[in-house]
């Protein structure tokens, strides 16, 4: 008795024990697997370059299945030898087979020591080794399984990887067709403004259809009150035609008018043109004109006022500053006598000027224009002359005399041409100083006469085209009188005729 006691104590601490590794149904052992996976709520994304499984991958589930087979085989193989320790243990020797204290090996048949008889012990035992036999084949097949379920989910993670490249693309068209959809719905809202505007400008031009049909109905009624006139412009025309007749009939009265009227002007022309003979001889003899600054006026002599730095000086006898200028006049060439014009070097700068111009002069033939010049002095600047028209526009360069020229009066002739008298000119004297008070120059005894100057040291005068300027504007505002009075006679004409 106490030896099935013990038996069925260890069968108890197996049973526990086996209970924390699989549990006991009707003879059959069943495992619990448990899988997890943490990030089951992430899908897959392509591209990661770590990507997160189960815990329990298939080489994992394999090796953690081998660990428990192999910790389950190696309880079962420890609880069969603790069973037949402790058969062996338990089993009395009988008819001197065991001595005391020898212990029995291998395994431990119930019947052997008890025969023919039997004992729950050896049901036990045949129930265990039969239920060890069959865990053994169900942990072989759930190995088996294990492997097909390995497969099978090596085959689903391919077509897992597959779907998950297939989603990826999916997803890459579904971003494409989206930026699609987003640029037609940014195209459809253009169309929509381009719509609105064309039918804005549909509106307008229907606008400008309505105004220009009512616009051809005015024209037609305009047309027909055209139309209506024209008959009566035709009776006018007539009335026109005969008028017409009635001028040209008034038109050859008119040129008889006119010859007339032309004896006429060539009688005032000609008469105009001896009136302007009669004027130039005047001019002429006025001409015949002499000027030694003998009188307070200067014959008519101007200084400059705005472009020249000082003034010309009319003096007689010595010239203040020693060893430069004049001792006395041209002329009277006793001391203190007589009188001329003079430019003071004493306290001018570099190139300063005094300008002086000469009164008008004018002929219908060519001038001889003479004066005489002083230049003395170590340190003399320059003398030039210019001619003047009378509109002021042309300035041409007639004479120039530069440095020292001795302490004696020397007579400078120039010729006037025929053109230059005719049109009017005055002459330019301009001082030209060097910055030393030895450069005083002087000029006197200027005169202007008819013909040309008899010496072969004369300088003509150069003349520019527009000198005639001035005749010029003479005979346009004589064509322009000419046109007012043909048109005053052919409006008196008009009047008449009305």
């Amino acid at each position: 008795m106490e030896f099935w006691i013990r038996v069925v104590f260890v069968l108890t601490q197996c049973i526990v024990v086996l209970s924390n590794q699989c549990v006991l149904r009707d003879g059959e052992c069943s495992y619990n697997v448990y899988l997890s996976n943490n990030n089951c709520d992430r899908p897959l994304q392509k591209g990661d370059a770590n990507i997160q499984k189960d815990s329990y991958t298939v080489a994992g589930m394999q090796r953690d299945f081998n660990v428990v087979k192999v910790n389950h085989e190696d309880r079962i193989r420890e609880l069969e030898a603790s069973i037949q320790k402790l058969l062996r243990s338990s089993i009395p020797a009988r008819d001197g087979v065991f001595s005391s204290g020898q212990a029995l090996e291998g395994p431990v048949n119930m019947e052997n020591f008890f025969p023919g008889v039997q004992t729950a012990e050896g049901g036990l035992l045949s129930s265990l080794h039969n239920h060890f036999t069959n865990l053994r084949n169900e942990i072989e097949a759930k190995a088996n399984k294990v492997t097909d379920m390995e497969i099978r989910l090596n085959d689903t993670t391919v077509a897992l990887q597959q779907a998950h490249d297939e989603l990826f693309k999916n997803s890459q068209k579904v971003i494409a067709a989206e930026n699609q959809v987003r640029e037609m719905v940014q195209e459809r809202y253009v169309l929509k403004n381009q719509i609105k505007f064309k039918s804005e400008q549909l509106a307008q031009a229907m606008e400008k259809v309505n105004y220009t049909d009512a616009r051809v109905l005015q024209l037609e009624n305009q047309l027909y009150v055209l139309v209506r006139s024209e008959s009566n412009l035709k009776e006018e025309l007539g009335l026109y035609q005969w008028k017409l007749n009635n001028s040209l009939k008034a038109f050859k009265n008119l040129q008889g008018n006119h010859t007339k009227l032309e004896r006429t002007l060539n009688k005032t022309q000609t008469e105009l043109e001896r009136a302007n003979l009669d004027l130039m001889e005047c001019i002429t003899a006025k001409t015949q004109s002499f000027c030694g600054f003998e009188n307070d006026d200067m014959c008519g002599f101007t200084q400059e006022t705005e472009k020249d730095q000082f003034d010309w000086t009319r003096s007689k006898g010595e010239t203040p500053s020693s060893n430069t200028g004049p001792s006395g006049d041209h002329t009277c060439r006793a001391k203190g006598a007589g009188h001329f014009l003079y430019v003071e070097a004493s306290g001018r700068g570099n190139n300063e000027r005094a300008v002086m111009y000469s009164p008008f002069y004018q002929s219908l033939d060519q001038l001889c224009l003479g004066f005489y010049y002083h230049m003395y002095g170590r340190q003399i600047g320059t003398l030039n002359v210019y001619t003047k028209t009378r509109s002021g526009d042309v300035i041409e360069a007639a004479w120039r005399a530069y440095g020292n020229q001795g302490n004696v009066w020397i007579q400078a002739l120039l010729d006037i041409p025929k053109k230059l008298a005719r049109a009017g000119f005055q002459l330019v004297f301009e001082a030209t100083m060097t910055g030393s008070y030895l450069g005083d120059i002087a000029i006197d005894d200027i005169s202007v006469s008819d013909g040309r100057c008899g010496s072969d040291s004369v300088i003509p005068v150069s003349v520019h085209s527009n000198v005639t300027l001035e005749r010029s504007a003479q005979l346009r505002r004589l064509q322009k009188f000419k046109k007012f009075r043909k048109m005053l006679r052919r409006r008196r004409n008009d009047n008449s005729d009305s």
